[in-house]
């Protein structure tokens, strides 16, 4: 864990003391589990918009012009040369 120097707004401060003082745990760990909530939060949004970059990507497109070829393509080729 590193330490940081955050400034936070003085009515956020005395929330989390208010529930500090309620729950009995410290304003720091009452910080430290919004923050990894909300970063578990942007994570989520971050990993669908990676998945929306990928499939937009053009180059990706292009990868799968050829659906429609069979899967056995090498196979067949070998016969065709095995034929002679």
């Amino acid at each position: 864990m590193n330490r940081y120097q955050i400034y936070l707004d003085p009515k956020s401060v005395d929330t989390a003391d208010e529930m500090a003082r309620l729950i009995d745990i410290s304003r720091s760990q009452i910080l430290r589990d919004v923050i990894d909530r909300v970063m578990r939060e942007y994570r989520k949004i971050m990993a669908v918009s990676n998945k929306q970059r990928i499939r937009n990507n053009p180059l990706l497109k292009m990868a799968g012009f050829a659906k429609g070829l069979p899967s056995n393509l090498s196979q067949n080729v070998d016969e065709i040369y095995l034929r002679d």
